[in-house]
């Protein structure tokens, strides 16, 4: 699976506060868990995926990094972890599989990074809720009906969602992604807001930009 723009969202606005422990839930190639490793110095970063190819490559990349000696991944999936780990964590973060009722693809790992079927809302709520401290917070990226899914379903394990970021392609368009955070705290109305990828020209937009600044060799 290629490096994507949700993946550099969820790492640029994942909400981590002052956290020493960071877990990414379904790292991949283990993108999310180094701009997460990057951007809190003094932070451990801990990273779960269940497909033993991709597994190996996050480690492979942790080991090249600057930041090897904080970053670490287990290959087990996020419902084994929350049953067996005796850790918890400040801040959580994944960018979740999120398709349900459409055609899979002939690749297993495509399948599983995409298809919510090794990984349903309600299980990752629960695992969530296993493995966050009580004033930790989970921020997660979602197509929005997908996400106003997962933000009900995570209600059900004490997950209260405080801020939404509604991200557009261009502005005045129509959101395609949500980035949400959820904690105990029951927030009474959520902070909302917005983030377009890219002017009405085409060219990416300064605010993405100032946001990916230590993310992307943007041309100065």
């Amino acid at each position: 699976m290629k490096v994507g723009t949700d993946a550099v969202l969820l790492g640029a606005l994942a909400e981590s506060g002052k956290a020493s422990a960071i877990l990414d839930i379904g790292t991949g190639c283990g993108v999310i868990a180094l701009i997460m490793a990057q951007r809190n110095p003094h932070a451990k970063v801990d990273a779960l995926e269940i497909d033993a190819a991709s597994a190996k490559v996050a480690a492979e990349n942790f080991g090249i990094s600057p930041w090897s000696d904080r970053l670490r991944v287990f290959g087990t999936s996020a419902q084994e972890f929350a049953r067996t780990s005796q850790h918890t964590y400040g801040c959580i973060v994944s960018n979740p599989p999120y398709f349900r009722h459409s055609l899979k693809s002939p690749s297993e790992t495509r399948n599983m990074a995409r298809h919510a079927d090794t990984l349903p809302f309600d299980e990752l709520a629960m695992a969530v809720a296993a493995l966050l401290t009580p004033d930790g917070t989970f921020t997660a990226i979602l197509p929005c009906p997908e996400a106003d899914d997962f933000i009900a379903t995570a209600k059900k394990q004490n997950l209260f969602c405080q801020k939404e970021i509604l991200v557009f392609s261009k502005p005045q368009g129509t959101p395609l992604r949500k980035v949400f955070v959820l904690g105990q705290k029951n927030a009474a109305t959520p902070a909302v807001s917005q983030l377009a990828i890219y002017e009405s020209s085409g060219k990416y937009s300064e605010q993405y930009r100032s946001l990916t600044a230590d993310l992307y060799l943007w041309e100065k």
